[in-house]
């Protein structure tokens, strides 16, 4: 009878257990739908309009470059975080932090590990969403470093000898990738730590007064600490380019100061991180404590502030006094290269002798010229086009722009104005979302008139305005 009944309770078991889990599969596609839904509708959206403009491969591309770069981060991600979790927990843990109570006097085993293993996959799993969703809006950088041309631009710094395509295609993909490695080496550190912290009283047990899982643990925390001095002497290594684009008190870029003293000096600093990270590998092979992890970080640290003193010495009592002569070569360089940015080393000088005889000042030889001379103030033919152009309360001319057109056959100087719509000019009772999304929408225009063009009414105009502009100034 007693078979009978064990066999009845567990087929009911495993029936509340099958409704439970078909429960929590219908909450989950549930959550999925109300979440991921609006994403999917605007991700259709766009595929729709990419197709009827004929550029349907362009989305297609971008989305499967996006989709792409997710899961890779992701998956890596949830790889390392949930193999160093699964790698560094004790087995009895359960035991360690109180897995047993009394019930009735009756001793009760909690479901601790069980529960262990369902916090560390599902912090896992969050961790490789949010890192795969960071890295997935930078698609673009590891898409122009993937296929980047290299070294198709003849142009380099003149302090490290890079070429151009390095500092557009190749330091930021390079940034990006360092960044995400040190921040799985920190999230390993903490695992490990945290684990270390919570078996630290564990030597109360019998199965714990032996040092094996201690020194597994440790071992674990120092080769985390290893892979975390490595990437932060690599963010260090990469950060020495990035001076190139920092701004100074006089100018921007590399200074006398960082060439002589910082370059060099973090590259001393990268060389101490790598050390610290042997220290900590030795000390995980042979026997990790917590003294060998506090001497990794001595050199780096010895090291900074060495690097520091030298700076500051240099900076105050060598480049201060005479700034202008030590700054001279790096001044230069700053020139040059912002010369060729917008191309100024290709322009050509040619002499224009001046003519200095009577025929250059008679007016029958200069019809050009004059036809040209600006008389128009743009302050005051603003205000004389918001007066007889706006035609609507709602108009505005926001600024005056002066540019040359051929007209009949001659190139002639003239002033042009765009007319657009301002809605903050309606009237308060107009201001409502159908006026300012679906009304109010279009009727842009552009007014154009030579520089020196007048009628009687505007040089009246003109004149009152030139007349309060200089009584305001």
């Amino acid at each position: 009878m007693s078979n009978k009944e064990d066999r009845s309770d567990i087929v009911i078991r495993g029936r509340m257990r099958r409704r439970r889990n078909a429960r929590i599969a219908l909450l989950a596609v549930l959550g999925v739908v109300l979440l991921g839904g609006s994403t999917a509708a605007s991700y259709y959206v766009d595929a729709l309009w990419f197709e009827s403009l004929g550029l349907a491969s362009v989305f297609w591309t971008r989305l499967s470059l996006q989709a792409a770069t997710f899961g890779a981060f992701a998956l890596v991600t949830f790889l390392v975080v949930y193999g160093v979790f699964r790698a560094l927990k004790p087995n009895p843990l359960g035991q360690l932090i109180g897995a047993t109570i009394l019930v009735n006097r009756r001793p009760v085993t909690l479901p601790v590990e069980p529960v262990l293993k369902l916090i560390g996959l599902g912090l896992s799993v969050a961790i490789a969403a949010v890192t795969g969703t960071s890295m997935m809006e930078r698609w673009m950088t590891l898409a122009l470093f993937w296929d980047a041309p290299r070294n198709a631009a003849a142009v380099f710094d003149p302090i490290f000898g890079q070429s151009l395509d390095f500092y557009l295609f190749t330091l930021p993909a390079w940034q990006l990738i360092s960044g995400w490695l040190l921040t799985l080496s920190v999230i390993a550190c903490l695992i490990a730590a945290a684990f270390v912290v919570i078996t630290g009283g564990a030597r109360i047990l019998p199965e714990w007064r032996s040092s094996a899982a201690q020194t597994r643990l440790w071992r674990g925390l120092s080769i985390s600490l290893a892979a975390f001095f490595l990437m932060l002497a690599v963010r260090a290594y990469l950060g020495r380019f990035e001076r190139l684009f920092q701004d100074g008190t006089v100018f921007s870029g590399v200074t006398y100061t960082d060439a002589h003293v910082t370059l060099s000096g973090t590259l001393a600093v990268c060389v101490a991180l790598v050390v610290g990270a042997v220290i900590s590998a030795i000390a995980a092979v042979s026997a990790p404590r917590p003294r060998w992890l506090l001497a990794t970080a001595v050199p780096a640290i010895a090291c900074y502030l060495i690097v520091a003193g030298v700076r500051w010495y240099v900076s105050g009592f060598i480049v201060a006094p005479n700034q202008l002569v030590r700054e001279r070569p790096f001044i230069a360089h700053n020139v040059e290269m912002t010369r060729r940015a917008y191309a100024l080393d290709r322009i050509e000088t040619h002499a224009f002798p001046a003519d200095t005889g009577i025929e250059a000042v008679e007016p029958a030889n200069n019809q050009t010229t004059l036809e040209n001379i600006r008389l128009w103030d743009w302050r005051a033919l603003q205000d004389t086009l918001r007066q007889i152009q706006e035609i609507r309360t709602y108009y505005d001319f926001p600024g005056i722009d002066i540019d040359r057109y051929q007209i009949d056959g001659s190139v002639r100087q003239m002033m042009l104005a765009t007319r657009e719509l301002n809605v903050e000019k309606l009237p308060q009772s107009s201001r409502n979302w159908i006026n300012e999304k679906l009304i109010y929408t279009h009727g842009y225009g552009v007014t154009m008139n030579p520089v020196n063009g007048f009628t009687p009414d505007l040089r009246k105009t003109e004149n009152r305005l030139n007349l309060a502009i200089l009584v305001k100034f």
